[in-house]
């Protein structure tokens, strides 16, 4: 049998990007603080197209929560099939601890991994939100096309493992 791949990058629409977004739970939020770009790890939640996230009041993201320029990214690996997905949404940051809405926040899972209290809410307010998703498939004898990710309808982590 053939071994060999082609490397597929599809680029993402937006639909499939929040879809991604609201099964990850964590992402990194960019921000500049002082004169030095940031870059923090969170636990995240996807409400209305927008990503939401828990801060403590006295934290750089909480300070920067009044309109500034973010990017938050989340992605997906797999080591193994050589896959994966990205995908950036570029926006501002609001803190929306007092608004309304944040009372029905509750079905929310977003549990910080870091101990210490966690008291404003934080939203990034979209302006771009793009993505891509990396797929290794193998060429098969014959030309066919096969997903690397799976074999023998069974994930190659799962056989590896």
């Amino acid at each position: 049998m053939d071994q060999n791949y082609d490397i597929l990058v599809e680029e993402l629409d937006e639909a499939t990007c929040w879809h991604l977004l609201s099964h990850a739970a964590f992402g990194r939020v960019g921000f500049v603080h002082g004169n030095e770009v940031m870059v923090l790890p969170v636990n995240s939640a996807v409400k209305d197209d927008r990503v939401l996230f828990r801060t403590a009041g006295e934290t750089m993201l909480a300070a920067a929560g009044n309109g500034s320029v973010v990017a938050f990214e989340s992605d997906h690996t797999d080591q193994v099939a050589e896959s994966g997905w990205s995908v950036l949404v570029r926006g501002r940051l609001w803190d929306i601890t007092d608004a309304p809405e944040t009372a029905t926040f509750h079905e929310l899972t977003v549990r910080s991994w870091v101990p210490g209290l966690r008291d404003r809410w934080m939203a990034i307010e979209p302006t771009a939100v793009t993505g891509r998703r990396i797929q290794r498939q193998r060429i098969m004898s014959g030309g066919t096309r096969r997903d690397a990710t799976t074999e023998a309808g069974q994930p190659i982590a799962e056989r590896v493992a």
